[in-house]
């Protein structure tokens, strides 16, 4: 059966239930994300705000790990077709992607030689979003083609967060593929 507008706004159904659940962690994502752009710019020097950098992103990571073992798991086990479970690791890889660029953009505007780039990231906003986008795209899908590299510790820390949600995401998956139906009813 479809679902109706009326039943995703009142949290019935599969997408009102994962809206429900994933609502509070993109919150908190976002949040956390959006408040680089309020001091990551400060002339700041030292080791606290690369390291409050990678406090935020392990808060975020947590977040993100307990929706996707103890919120999206329930979901999944009530409802097992093949779109909603494609619906849930879509969101999945979004939150973490969307994340990870503003914590990578956020360490390369406190200190560029954090990471090194084959291509110029000069101090257009959009284009530095679009450089880590792509970049924290290719960390999750574990490509990894070298145009742009952490060098400092802190960029390699961030690295590493991504890369092991990327696989937590992965093991999720794997670990409710048995539960997947793939006929529409």
């Amino acid at each position: 059966m479809k679902e109706t507008i009326k039943d995703i706004s009142k949290g019935n159904g599969f997408y009102g239930q994962l809206f429900k659940k994933v609502v509070f962690t993109a919150a908190v994502v976002i949040a956390i994300s959006l408040s680089y752009a309020l001091w990551a710019r400060a002339d700041y020097n030292g080791v606290w705000p690369p390291t409050l950098i990678l406090g935020a992103a392990l808060i975020k990571t947590i977040f993100i790990v307990r929706l996707t073992f103890t919120q999206l798991t329930k979901i999944i086990g009530e409802s097992h077709q093949l779109i909603h479970v494609l619906t849930v690791f879509g969101v999945l890889i979004i939150l973490i992607v969307l994340s990870f660029t503003a914590d990578y953009q956020a360490l390369y505007i406190l200190n560029p030689e954090n990471f090194k780039s084959s291509t110029v990231l000069n101090d257009s906003f959009l284009i530095q979003f679009f450089e880590f986008i792509y970049f924290s795209l290719i960390t999750f899908s574990s490509v990894g083609y070298g145009d742009i590299v952490p060098i400092s510790i802190w960029g390699k820390i961030l690295v590493m967060m991504e890369i092991f949600l990327s696989f937590l995401v992965l093991v999720f998956g794997i670990a409710n593929i048995n539960r997947i139906h793939v006929d529409d009813e």
